[in-house]
């Protein structure tokens, strides 16, 4: 039987994803290799869990991730996408009735959040009420890890309650996960990202390695002004050479 990649986790952002399959490339985690059977998904599948697979083409593989479970349209909450269980409807209770919703989990704005944005918690603030149901969010990256080797698309299912969510733990609070080392140029976003995204993806590298047009754009500038120079001399040398005769034919006189 199959178990979760890690059963209880609350992943925050992109780098929280990446320090994810980096433990997954390393071994210490493991990934799922198959679809869930009935058993796993009824028993497995559960808020706090993660699960990270790789799609693969052939029959062996996955190819896309199921759970059984019925799901509402996906929403973007950079870099994740979210999905909201669809709860059996009643029409004699009601949808969502104010008298039996569930407990209103938010952060006040006088208490300012510490570390990492959550894409859940601005789901969560994006909502009217908490979803009482399960939510599911979702992230993928291509991973290069050889230049010889085709990238590969990874994913990262996961799950949780909003009742749960604040009791998960996070990636510095996990004794393995939090001395992970994400190497560069290994995981790179599969969804398609805003230009903004990738400012802050590079923010703290040198400008050389942010903006690596500079460099090419100095040096087009400077073979374009040394090309000018060149023809300017060349365009120059006839009448330079008139001078220097007439100037000589003077001497000569």
């Amino acid at each position: 039987m199959q178990q979760a990649t890690h059963p209880r986790l609350h992943v925050r952002d992109a780098h929280d994803a990446h320090i994810v399959f980096e433990a997954v490339r390393q071994g210490f985690l493991r990934p799922i290799i198959r679809r869930l059977n009935d058993r796993e998904r009824n028993t497995i599948v559960q808020s706090g869990a993660v699960f990270v697979w790789v799609e693969c083409d052939d029959d062996a593989g996955l190819k896309r991730w199921t759970d059984g479970r019925i799901w509402g349209q996906s929403r973007m909450r950079d870099p994740y996408l979210f999905y909201d269980e669809k709860l059996p409807f009643d029409p004699s209770e009601g949808s969502y009735d104010i008298a039996n919703r569930s407990p209103t989990y938010r952060f006040v704005d006088s208490a300012p959040r510490s570390g990492p944005t959550s894409s859940a918690l601005s789901h969560q603030d994006r909502m009217s009420h908490p979803h009482p149901g399960l939510v599911k969010q979702a992230y993928s990256a291509w991973v290069s890890s050889n230049l010889c080797i085709k990238p590969q698309k990874w994913h990262l299912t996961a799950y949780f309650t909003y009742a749960e969510l604040s009791m998960l733990p996070t990636i510095d609070r996990e004794p393995l996960l939090r001395k992970i080392i994400v190497p560069s140029g290994i995981y790179r976003t599969g969804y398609a990202r805003s230009k903004s995204d990738e400012e802050r993806s590079t923010a703290g590298r040198p400008a050389e390695e942010r903006i690596p047009s500079l460099n090419a754009l100095k040096l087009i500038t400077e073979s374009y002004d040394e090309s000018q120079q060149h023809y300017s001399h060349v365009s120059r040398l006839p009448e330079d050479q008139r001078m220097i005769r007439m100037l000589n034919s003077r001497h000569i006189m």
